[in-house]
């Protein structure tokens, strides 16, 4: 699988977590999914006997500013060209939030603490939220080195209680997909394209593109989310004719490719060919 850019930045942060010493046993978790509330994935994890820390890693080049009202993170290329995404800061907050209802679920009361991390040098923060960390690779371990450690909240052998018990709650997880986890019959679940404009669920297939029979808009890369979907809800495996059904397609070179999308894994030969995906954040 080709990696993308939001894997190879927090592998840069993960290579300099692997350098960090500490006077005391810690763990570190990559990309670990939990439910709480609702279900969340965090980049990076670390408890300690002391605190937790949830490392959210964004990998944006340029200038950055981000704003409160609205939650929004905006940056601007050398070349003057501008591009909005949504705040990381109200991201990280719903994570400490989730992670304390779930340690709350188990009796632990341990401090969470989160920081925002961008992987490489090219990232210029010129304006953020003075409440929130922000930080670059190189200031991570430091970061972490002068978080306080007054008070030890677990005893190294609860501190390996804890983090078996992630370990679990993180297989707990990943039981996808959504029909088998929650007994949904795939009959029931609706098939088709959805309308990245407005939400219809059967888009056609045109030339080159998808094209919107209600609000008769075009969008290229519209499968792109349904095949997403395909393997969070519906199926772990899809094969050319499961595709054609899901995707309303009567073309199976059309159905083929989409299954060239480098996010798939390929297994088995001519009529046995079956592709899965690795969903991540």
């Amino acid at each position: 699988m080709q990696k993308n850019a939001g894997d190879l930045g927090e592998e840069v942060v993960m290579r300099e977590i692997e350098k960090l010493k500490l006077p005391h046993k810690f763990y570190v978790f990559h990309n670990i999914s939990l439910y709480s509330e609702v279900n969340f994935q965090m980049d990076i994890l670390i408890i300690t006997p002391f605190y937790a820390l949830i490392l959210e890693v964004k990998n944006i080049s340029g200038e950055i500013e981000i704003s409160t009202n609205p939650a929004e993170l905006v940056r601007t290329k050398p070349n003057g060209e501008k591009n909005s995404f949504n705040s990381p800061v109200p991201q990280l907050e719903e994570y400490i939030y989730q992670l304390s209802q779930l340690f709350r679920s188990n009796k632990l009361n341990i401090p969470i603490y989160g920081a925002i991390t961008f992987a490489f040098a090219s990232s210029y923060v010129k304006k953020a939220p003075s409440n929130s960390v922000f930080l670059l690779t190189n200031e991570v371990r430091k970061f972490i080195r002068e978080i306080k450690t007054d008070k030890r909240i677990l005893a190294d052998n609860e501190l390996d209680k804890l983090k078996n018990w992630l370990l679990q709650k993180n297989n707990e997880y990943n039981s996808l997909p959504l029909s088998n986890h929650f007994a949904i019959n795939p009959q029931d679940i609706v098939t088709g394209v959805e309308c990245p404009f407005c939400g219809y669920l059967g888009m056609k297939k045109v030339i080159r593109n998808w094209a919107c029979p209600r609000c008769r808009n075009f969008s290229k890369y519209a499968h792109e989310q349904t095949l997403k979907d395909y393997f969070l809800i519906y199926k772990n495996t899809i094969n050319n004719e499961e595709c054609r059904r899901f995707f309303h397609l009567q073309d199976k070179h059309e159905a083929t490719r989409i299954l060239k999308n480098p996010k798939l894994i390929k297994t088995g030969i001519a009529r046995s060919t079956k592709y899965t995906m690795t969903l991540q954040k």
